[in-house]
């Protein structure tokens, strides 16, 4: 009695459902869609990652750190570019060593030579070349 229970004339219960004409189901547009959608996002993934460790060991950062940065927030790809972007840039000059200052007589006809050039006034040849001998 048991042997029987569940079947119709015959059938398995579930033998309409595995027809393909069976009614409406998945449309086959709709499962290509999900698959591109997977598709893309698996590559654009890929590439936050790559285009993250490029950028960090370009400027010398830890590759690690910037997938990190990818991976963790929307941001993440924009801040190792920052981050890249900063590390690149040269680092503060330091000043050259400092030069032995002038003497009076040096600064004194580097005046003169200012003056007779027309780049400075009678009157501001006149304070510096006070300036300058009251330096001594």
């Amino acid at each position: 009695m048991l042997a029987g229970f569940g079947r119709i004339a015959g059938r398995s219960p579930y033998a309409s459902a595995m027809t393909p004409d069976s009614g409406p189901g998945i449309p086959g547009w709709f499962v290509a869609l999900i698959i591109l959608g997977v598709m893309i996002s698996i590559g654009t993934f890929v590439w936050r990652i790559s285009a993250a460790r490029k950028m960090a060991s370009d400027a010398g950062l830890d590759p690690d750190k910037a997938t990190t940065a990818a991976l963790l927030g929307r941001d993440g790809l924009d801040a190792t570019y920052i981050a890249s972007t900063l590390a690149r840039r040269p680092q503060a000059q330091t000043p050259p060593a400092a030069q032995t200052p002038k003497t009076t007589e040096q600064r004194l006809q580097e005046l003169q030579a200012l003056k007779d050039k027309g780049l400075v006034t009678d009157d501001e040849y006149t304070t510096q070349r006070a300036q300058i001998l009251g330096s001594i």
